[in-house]
């Protein structure tokens, strides 16, 4: 065991996790041949098989189930370290790893992020952009910008302000369809909608609207596309004010109170004094807000 490189258990657990040679490879940015033969090498090495085999995939041993949970905490150790180093960094230089959904991506992000860089024309920005919560932990990004709070007591957070919500349409298709004025009329028109994403469905349902996906005639969770569908008069949409304003659509007015967004800053408590970090922090803090009310 004292050649068993770190590397090794970076690949164990890689393909603990995904079950797969051939996903591992692609996480890892590996061939699979290489990967397969350094799981033989490290199961040589060890005196004992880690996986099963099967025409399904991969399936941890009794061993390597074991194992797995000591390679996980070496895992975390390592992680932990390597927050701590970054902690500590404290000039302006280098990559910097910022995670948005897609609307703040697609729409806020472009318009201030030119300015930071001009500011700190040595700092390299990384975007991530997803609409699932980066992992903090394990540095999938440094500064998260999400729309719910953090519940891990390791993870800061910064309430920045609230995104108020509403349903608009094209003034056109409404001409065509009439505007409603009540739940049912809304569902007689087109909703876009998410597809694998049920967060709207749940929030509706909290309200006592019994609605499900197949009430939505266009689904997709790409949620850029919903806004530029009923900008081009294809039904509609349940999103930001500011943007449909900004777009030209007419907002539908009815009794229907829909909460508003909190967008929260969010990084791991080791690194928040990371110089980088806190500079975009507080650009953030500072530009964020207006980015939503440009035109």
């Amino acid at each position: 065991m004292n050649r068993f490189n770190w590397q090794w258990w970076q690949y164990f657990l890689a393909l603990a996790e995904h079950g797969s040679l051939s996903k591992a490879a692609e996480i890892l940015l590996v061939s699979q041949p290489t990967l397969s033969r350094q799981l033989v090498a490290m199961e040589s090495k060890l005196g004992q098989a880690l996986f099963d085999r099967s025409t399904q995939g991969l399936s941890l041993t009794q061993f390597g189930a074991g194992f797995l949970e000591q390679a996980q905490e070496m895992e975390a150790t390592a992680q932990r370290l390597q927050r701590f180093a970054q902690g500590q960094e404290n000039r302006l230089v280098g990559r910097l790893r910022l995670s948005a959904n897609e609307m703040v991506a697609q729409y806020y992000l472009p318009k201030i992020l030119p300015k930071f860089m001009d500011q700190y024309p040595e700092v390299a920005v990384e975007i991530e952009v997803s609409n699932q919560a980066s992992n903090l932990d394990k540095r999938d990004a440094d500064i998260a910008i999400r729309m719910f709070p953090p519940t891990q007591l390791d993870i800061k957070a910064r309430h920045l302000f609230n995104i108020p919500l509403g349903f608009f349409a094209h003034k056109e298709y409404l001409d065509t369809v009439g505007r409603p004025t009540t739940e049912a009329e809304l569902f007689s028109c087109r909703i876009l909608g998410f597809d694998r994403d049920e967060q709207f469905i749940k929030g509706a349902r909290s309200k006592g609207w019994n609605i499900s996906k197949e009430d939505f005639f266009v689904r997709s969770d790409f949620l850029p596309m919903h806004l530029e569908i009923a900008r081009n008069k294809g039904g509609v949409v349940v999103t930001h004010k500011a943007l449909c304003f900004n777009a030209g659509l007419e907002e539908l007015c009815f009794d229907v109170q829909l909460p508003s967004l909190p967008i929260y800053l969010a990084c791991h408590r080791d690194v928040q004094h990371n110089q980088k970090i806190r500079v975009m922090m507080e650009f953030l803090a500072e530009y964020l807000e207006a980015s939503t009310q440009m035109i």
